[in-house]
């Protein structure tokens, strides 16, 4: 459906009317497609293939696309913190692509307006390697805090509620855990913790 509509687009004479009806036909062709993924992806999750991965690579390609992505804008700030050696972890590079999109694209549309997105990745004295988001967006109640990974709870609309939930069910497949400070008009950290590789 999206290719047939951008061949018709490509064939108007210009018609800003007809273009922006097809602009409004691509997006919601686009958000249709996310929410069949998501349902799919939670309905039936793929099969989690651990490989000692160094995290540093799945957060870079993660954050490339975002910044090119539409939901970026020039008044969003984004950092990365990465140490200058190797951290690895048994992990599956493509599910953890996945919660870091997930949480990336989260903490952006959290910035309507604005804000910084910061993401840190370290090794903790535990023999875990933590990657941190944190956001100076919206934040949340607590009560949407205890709901966050729950299925179906998305407070944004449009939205299918089920990105956070793949997001919890492939760190806990890694025998991870994820955790969430929030406070409304504070914005948001999330804390994934992984076994570390180099301990295994």
């Amino acid at each position: 459906m999206r290719g047939s509509i951008q061949v018709l687009n490509s064939e108007l004479n210009g018609d800003p009317a007809n273009a922006e009806l097809m602009e409004i036909v691509l997006r919601e062709s686009d958000r249709l497609n996310h929410i069949i993924t998501d349902f799919l992806t939670y309905a039936r999750p793929r099969q989690v293939e651990l490989t000692e991965t160094d995290l540093v690579e799945p957060l870079r390609e993660t954050f490339t696309l975002l910044r090119n992505s539409p939901e970026a804008h020039a008044d969003h700030i984004i950092e990365e913190a990465y140490p200058a050696e190797p951290v690895r972890a048994l992990a599956d590079p493509a599910g953890l692509r996945q919660v870091f999109w997930n949480l990336a694209r989260n903490a952006l549309q959290a910035m309507p307006e604005g804000g910084t997105l910061r993401v840190e990745l370290s090794r903790t004295d535990a023999g875990r390697v933590r990657i941190c988001f944190a956001d100076t967006g919206q934040g949340m109640t607590p009560e949407q805090v205890e709901r966050l990974f729950e299925p179906f709870s998305s407070y944004r609309a449009g939205g299918t509620g089920l990105g956070l939930s793949i997001a919890y069910q492939i760190v806990r497949d890694h025998g991870g855990t994820i955790n969430v400070r929030s406070r409304e008009g504070h914005g948001t950290q999330i804390n994934i913790e992984l076994p570390d590789g180099a301990q295994a």
